[in-house]
């Protein structure tokens, strides 16, 4: 019994490498590393405290009246009482247009990365990437996908929070009996949530994956697809688990290779670097400060970094790509149903997609296929046998068309043979 999972990954080094090498084109891994580069993510916590400035006694001076009648003399240093405040208001300005400025530049950068998501899917069946004309062509899906990633993160945010609030008078107790009991206790309840919460959303988010296909080309909303998909799953829950389990035996694959290849990488153009840069420093020692070296330095070092980047974005491109062709070679033999365009085709067409599991039962479309083929050939062999018959008992005067019944006969002859064809 074969496995769809493993099926797939011989389908997803064919299809990397005719997308890649066959033949190479530069700009196209150039376009595929801005779409990985985005859809890798971007995620970053920001924040800020204002403070409040609260006068004390000094502020005001020591000069209080005496006695009745008088009038105070009022502190010099009013004046910085206002300050301070108007310090603290703008400070607070600040922040909080930093963090303002930061969380738009993550829902951007979310949405381009939601619309890049098909972008890549679009990219890889068709074989062909065009940025600008793909990007405007989902630019509503991308944004159905933001919005229920983020309704999912509101979702896990009070799922954690909500696990969470059994040991919150446990820490607010003043007590010190149930303290390292507690704290113990409340290590190894949080990471079993946050355990138990990447596995919920590690499930979730493969469901998505393979739903965004269903949608894009059965012409569906994303949730349309996601139920889709999980009524499959219910059919051949078995193809499921087994695609899970090689996704996690590929993944650490991937990961252990990546990790071996970019540290090479990054050693080796890192000590390039590192030479170059201390004997342009001796260089420009000769003839310029300190400062100046370094002001001269810095640009040429961030370019070096930036470098590197680059770098490693283009070659992680085959491994992103064989990643996204194994999952989309898995739904297309899975659900067949989704009626992906793959610029190459199977010759031999899957199962279709409300399947149990791989069978040898043949498709409806392959049985009238085969009864159409069958049936062709026996109206051949009538039409061989009857032609046969006639050029045996007829008479000389019919074989020889003189009256006309042998064309008619040979007519059908050739109607006949060029419906089966």
């Amino acid at each position: 019994m074969s496995w769809y999972a493993i099926d797939a990954v011989d389908r997803a080094f064919s299809r990397t490498r005719k997308a890649l090498f066959e033949p190479f084109n530069f700009w196209k891994w150039v376009k595929f590393a801005i779409i990985i580069f985005f859809i890798g993510g971007m995620g970053s916590n920001y924040g800020g405290s204002g403070t409040n400035y609260q006068p004390g006694p000094n502020d005001y001076g020591t000069d209080f009246p005496a006695g009745p009648g008088e009038m105070p003399d009022f502190p010099s240093d009013i004046s910085g009482l206002g300050s301070g405040y108007i310090d603290s208001v703008s400070a607070m300005a600040i922040i909080g247009a930093i963090i303002a400025f930061f969380i738009l530049f993550i829902l951007i950068f979310s949405y381009i990365s939601s619309v890049m998501e098909f972008v890549f899917i679009e990219a890889l069946v068709r074989n062909e990437v065009h940025l600008r004309a793909y990007f405007k062509k989902f630019m509503g899906k991308g944004f159905n996908l933001l919005l229920i990633r983020l309704a999912l993160g509101l979702v896990f945010l009070i799922l954690f929070a909500l696990s969470l609030l059994p040991f919150i008078p446990l820490f607010l107790s003043e007590s010190s009996d149930f303290a390292v009991p507690a704290l113990i206790g409340g290590m190894f309840w949080f990471f079993g949530v946050v355990l138990l919460l990447a596995l919920l959303g590690a499930v979730i988010g493969s469901f998505i994956s393979l739903a965004l296909p269903v949608s894009i080309y059965r012409e569906t909303g994303i949730l349309s697809a996601i139920r889709i998909v999980f009524r499959n799953f219910k059919k051949s829950w078995q193809e499921v688990l087994v695609y899970w389990f090689i996704r996690l035996l590929i993944g650490i694959g991937v990961g252990l290779l990546i990790l071996i290849l970019f540290g090479m990488l990054i050693l080796g153009l890192a000590s390039v670097f590192l030479i170059i840069d201390i004997i342009l420093y001796f260089l420009l020692s000769t003839f310029l400060s300190e400062s100046f070296i370094w002001i001269l330095l810095l640009p040429f070092i961030l370019v070096e970094i930036l470098f590197i980047f680059a770098i490693l974005l283009l070659l992680s491109v085959p491994f992103a790509v064989f990643l996204k062709y194994h999952l989309l070679s898995f739904l297309e033999v899975w659900f067949a149903d989704a009626n992906i365009p793959f610029f190459d085709k199977l010759s031999a067409a899957p199962e279709t997609g409300f399947e149990t599991g791989p069978g040898t039962e043949l498709r409806g479309s392959e049985q009238n296929l085969l009864g159409q083929n069958e049936s062709g050939q026996n109206v051949s062999g009538q039409g061989v046998s009857e032609q046969s018959v006639s050029g045996q008992d007829a008479p000389e005067s019919v074989r020889s068309g003189s009256d006309g019944s042998g064309g008619s006969a040979s007519g059908d002859s050739k109607s006949t043979n060029n419906h089966d064809f």
